[in-house]
């Protein structure tokens, strides 16, 4: 058998078969296609908006009460 059967689920190797066949580089290593997924957002933009704000709310409450001061602008990247 040509193929890896992870807990019974693979077929039989069929001969010919190029699946997963990908060209060497010159270390003998697979040259895989780039791998561009697309971006999923988990924030829809007014959310996070509104989760800034109120973060920043919290902030300023702490500050007034003599604490370490930090804005959620200062802290990203």
């Amino acid at each position: 058998m040509s193929k890896i059967d992870t807990q019974g689920l693979s077929g039989e190797a069929v001969e010919g078969c190029t699946d997963n066949v990908y060209p060497l580089d010159e270390n003998g290593q697979p040259i895989y296609p780039p791998f561009n997924p697309t971006p999923l957002p988990l924030l829809e933009p007014k959310l996070r908006q509104e989760l800034k704000d109120l973060i920043n709310e919290v902030l300023d409450e702490r500050e007034k009460s003599n604490h370490s001061t930090y804005r959620l602008d200062e802290l990203q990247e």
